[in-house]
């Protein structure tokens, strides 16, 4: 009997190490994956249609013939959300299963049903009027979705995993402090797994980065920085001035140096 344990041992381990490849090469959301590599059709799940950004669509309902009959269907007020001069509305609505997802000035996000307008949840951020670090206004430029979550980065520097049918937070991960000048607005990238989301804050001397978070838990993975390091590759090409202060208060001049995580 041992000598048939220990035959049957290293089989047991090799179709162990077999399934757990399988599950790891497994697509975390293999229909919104799917949809991301492929021409858009009816949805829309990304900021820029699919991975290539084209924001093409393959849908033919409206073509050159009848464009000019178009007109609007509906239209739906946010409750005063964005509302004033200091936001844009720049975000591009996403669109899944006939919901149309979409994110305002101040964060906060709605969903609609896409052929009535009728709002179906709403989700306010409540984040810090006094943010001063937004250069050019507030804004939100878009979403990102996957595994059951939406995704969005806020003003106050944090990426937020939404639920997507309920609106309830799941997750918020402060990538840094707008108090240093940082904001976040643009829109985040989902695939796979992972969250990516860059930061905004240039004109303050902030040091750029690519952050890619666990989608399931908002956990920070790594951090790739645009600007290197002072011991990095390139870093003496950056100079050594002083930082000063800028008419909003914020730090401006050389970007500031912080320790990437790998992984």
């Amino acid at each position: 009997m041992r000598c048939r344990a220990r035959q049957l041992l290293p089989a047991a381990l090799a179709v162990s190490m077999v399934v757990w490849d399988s599950a790891q090469v497994r697509a975390a959301d293999p229909e919104i994956d799917h949809l991301l590599q492929t021409p858009v059709g009816k949805d829309w799940v990304t900021n820029g249609g699919n991975l290539t950004n084209q924001r093409y669509s393959t849908l033919k309902q409206i073509d050159t013939g009848n464009v000019k009959q178009l007109k609007g269907a509906w239209m739906v007020r946010l409750k005063g959300s964005g509302f004033g001069g200091k936001y844009s509305f720049e975000a591009t609505p996403l669109v899944k299963d006939g919901i149309m997802y979409v994110v305002t000035g101040n964060d906060d996000v709605f969903a609609l049903n896409a052929k009535t307008g009728e709002i179906l949840w709403e989700r306010w951020s409540g984040i810090d009027q006094k943010i001063s670090t937004a250069c050019c206004g507030w804004d939100n430029r878009g979403l990102a979705m996957g595994e059951g979550l939406l995704f969005l980065g806020q003003l106050d520097a944090r990426v937020v995993a939404l639920d997507i049918k309920t609106g309830n937070e799941v997750w918020q991960t402060p990538l840094e402090e707008w108090q240093s000048g940082y904001t976040i607005t643009s829109a985040p990238l989902y695939y796979d797994g992972i969250v990516y989301s860059g930061l905004s804050g240039g004109e303050f001397g902030v040091r750029g980065r690519l952050t890619a978070l666990d989608a399931k838990t908002g956990k920070i993975l790594w951090r790739s920085f645009t600007v290197p390091d002072a011991d990095e590759i390139g870093g003496d090409t950056w100079p050594s001035a002083p930082i000063t202060r800028c008419a909003a208060g914020q730090r401006s001049g050389t970007p500031r140096r912080s320790t990437p995580i790998s992984g």
